[in-house]
C-alpha cells in the first residue's frame, strides 16, 4: 500500500512538470497579440468608426421630421358680437330683393349675433426635405469618416507593433535569466572541483586553509546571485504570463538560445524606399488627407444649400378635418457667415500647411530612426562577436590559472578572478544574443515589415 501511494504521488507530482505547456516566442506573440487590451481597445475603436461611417453617409438620405399637436380649451378662442345698423338692414333687404325673397323677413330676424370658434381642435404634419447641394460638406464629410476608420487600424497595427516588440523584450529578459542561471551552475562545478583542490593542497601541506576559505566567500556569493536570478525569473515570468493574457499562470518558455545570428546587411533595406510601408508615416499622410477635407467643408459651409422636399398637412380646428402636401424648395445663403466664416477657413488652411510641413520634417526623422536601428542591430551583433572571443580567451584563462595553482605557480586570488571573468564573459554573450534579437525586432519595425 505504501508503495502503491510513492508512485500516486510521483505521477501526480513529476508527470504535470513533463506535461507543462512550453511556449515559444511565436506562440507568446500570438497570445498577447490576441489577449492585449491595447489591440482590444484598437479594435473597438475601429467599430466606433465604422458607426461614424454610417452616421456620415446617413447624410445623404432626405431629413424627415414629423409633429403633431392637439388643443382643447375652457372656452372659444376666437369669439365675437355683430350688430346690425339699420344702414345694414336696408342694404341686406335690397339684397334679398334682388334675390326674388320677401325682405319683409328680416324683421323676424335678431339684430345681433354672437359668433364663438375654436375651443378645440387638431392639427398635425410630415416633412422630408433632401439635400441636393450642402457645397460639397456631405460627400467632404463621408471621406473624413471612411479616413479616420483608416487612422484606426494604422493605428492598431502601431499598437500590435508595440505589443510584439514588447512581448519579445520580456520574452528574451527571461531567456537572459535562465542562461545567468546555467551559468551560475557551471560557475558552482567549477568552485567545487577549485575547493576540492585546495583542500587537497591543505591537507597535503601544500597551502593554508586561508585558499579554502577564499573559495567558499566565492560560493556564498553565488548563492546569494542565485536567488537573485531566480526571484528576477519569477518576476518576469508573471510580467509576461500577465501580458499575454495568461495572469496567475507559471508558465514555461523556451529557453534554447539561438545560434543563428545573421549579419545585419541581411536584413538591411533602402530606408527611402521603406519609409512608404511605415505605419507612422501613412498616419502622416492621413493627417495631410485629413486636414485639406477640413478644409473643404469649412469652404462648404459658406456656399448655399439647396434642398427639395414634401410637407404633408392634416388640420381639424372647425370639425371639418383636411389633409393637404405641398411640394417646396429652399435655398439657403449663409450671408452673416462670409465674414466670420471666412476667417475660419483661413485659420484651416493654414493647418493644412503646417500638417503638411510636419509630414516633411517627420519623414526624414522616420529615416534617422530606421538608421539608428540599423546601427544599434550591427553593434549588437558586433558585441556577440565581441563575447565569443571574450569567452574563449577567459576559459583559456581559466584553464591555465587552474594549472598555475596546481603547480604552485599561481595564487587563489589569480584563479578566482579567471573564474569570475569567465562567468561573466558567458552572461555578456548570453546578452548581446538577446539585444541581437530586440535589436532585429526594432529595426524590422522601423522599416515598416512583419516580425517573423
Amino acid at each position: 500500500m505504501k508503495r502503491i501511494s510513492i508512485i500516486l504521488l510521483y505521477i501526480g507530482i513529476v508527470l504535470p512538470m513533463f506535461s507543462q505547456k512550453i511556449y515559444t516566442l511565436k506562440e507568446c506573440r500570438e497570445l498577447a497579440v490576441k489577449n492585449n487590451i491595447k489591440m482590444r481597445d484598437a479594435q473597438m475603436s475601429i467599430e466606433q468608426a465604422h458607426e461614424t461611417e454610417k452616421n456620415a453617409f446617413s447624410k445623404y438620405f432626405p431629413n424627415v421630421s414629423a409633429g403633431a399637436v392637439y388643443f382643447h380649451s375652457n372656452d372659444y378662442l376666437m369669439k365675437k358680437d355683430v350688430s346690425l345698423s339699420a344702414e345694414d338692414k336696408q342694404g341686406l333687404s335690397s339684397i334679398i330683393s334682388q334675390m326674388g325673397l320677401n325682405p319683409s323677413a328680416l324683421a323676424s330676424l335678431p339684430s345681433s349675433y354672437s359668433f364663438d370658434m375654436l375651443k378645440s381642435g387638431a392639427a398635425a404634419q410630415i416633412v422630408a426635405m433632401e439635400p441636393i447641394y450642402a457645397g460639397g460638406q456631405i460627400t467632404a464629410g463621408n471621406k473624413l469618416a471612411k479616413l479616420q476608420t483608416l487612422v484606426k487600424k494604422l493605428q492598431m497595427r502601431q499598437s500590435k507593433d508595440e505589443i510584439v516588440s514588447s512581448t519579445e523584450t520580456y520574452y528574451n529578459q527571461l531567456i537572459t535569466l535562465f542562461e545567468k542561471m546555467k551559468t551560475i551552475e557551471a560557475a558552482d562545478n567549477q568552485l567545487k572541483r577549485i575547493h576540492q583542490d585546495a583542500e587537497n593542497s591543505y591537507k597535503g601541506g601544500l597551502s593554508t586553509k586561508k585558499d579554502m576559505l577564499t573559495v567558499e566567500i566565492k560560493q556564498n556569493e553565488l548563492i546569494a546571485n542565485r536567488l537573485k536570478v531566480e526571484n528576477g525569473i519569477k518576476l518576469c515570468k508573471m510580467v509576461l504570463a500577465q501580458y499575454i493574457g495568461m495572469n496567475g499562470i507559471d508558465i514555461m518558455v523556451d529557453t534554447t538560445i539561438t545560434e543563428d545570428i545573421p549579419e545585419p546587411s541581411s536584413y538591411l533595406v533602402d530606408h527611402t524606399s521603406a519609409i512608404n510601408n511605415k505605419v507612422e508615416a501613412q498616419l502622416l499622410d492621413k493627417d495631410v488627407e485629413a486636414n485639406v477635407l477640413q478644409t473643404k467643408m469649412k469652404k462648404g459651409a459658406l456656399l448655399p444649400t439647396v434642398s427639395i422636399g414634401a410637407v404633408g398637412v392634416y388640420a381639424d380646428l372647425v370639425g371639418n378635418g383636411q389633409a393637404n402636401v405641398i411640394g417646396m424648395a429652399t435655398v439657403s445663403i449663409p450671408i452673416s457667415e462670409w465674414w466670420s466664416s471666412n476667417h475660419t477657413v483661413k485659420h484651416q488652411k493654414i493647418a493644412e500647411q503646417i500638417s503638411r510641413m510636419d509630414r516633411e520634417d517627420n519623414r526624414q526623422l522616420l529615416i534617422i530612426q530606421m538608421q539608428s536601428a540599423y546601427n544599434d542591430l550591427d553593434n549588437a551583433y558586433k558585441q556577440i562577436q565581441i563575447a565569443k572571443k571574450s569567452i574563449e580567451q577567459s576559459t583559456e584563462n581559466l584553464r591555465l590559472n587552474e594549472d598555475y595553482y596546481k603547480a604552485g605557480t599561481g595564487t587563489m586570488s589569480d584563479l578566482l578572478d579567471a573564474q569570475t571573468s569567465n562567468q561573466q564573459s558567458q552572461d555578456k554573450y548570453t546578452e548581446a544574443v538577446c539585444q541581437y534579437l530586440n535589436s532585429r525586432t526594432a529595426y524590422m519595425i522601423a522599416t515598416g515589415r512583419e516580425v517573423f
